[in-house]
Formats: structure tokens, sequence, C-alpha cells
């Protein structure tokens, strides 16, 4: 199991949801509180 850091914006699921998801970049950045470039 890997270790996530405590103050991390992401997690491998959330990772996952935005790899996968079908949203605009800015409407996951905004729906996960990260920066659009993080989103990417």
């Amino acid at each position: 199991m890997s270790r996530i850091h405590p103050q991390a914006r992401t997690t491998p699921r959330t990772r996952t949801e935005i790899n996968t998801s079908t949203e605009p970049v800015k409407v996951l950045a905004q729906l996960y509180n990260i920066t659009v470039a993080t989103a990417r």
C-alpha cells in the first residue's frame, strides 16, 4: 500500500476519477479544489 502525504490534494482514487472523467479540466479543478495544471 502506498503512503499518501497528509497534505496531498489528490489520492490514487481521485486521480483515477479525474483521468476517466469527461468533464472539462476547469470543472474538475474546481470540483477537487486543485489547480488546472494539476487536473491536467
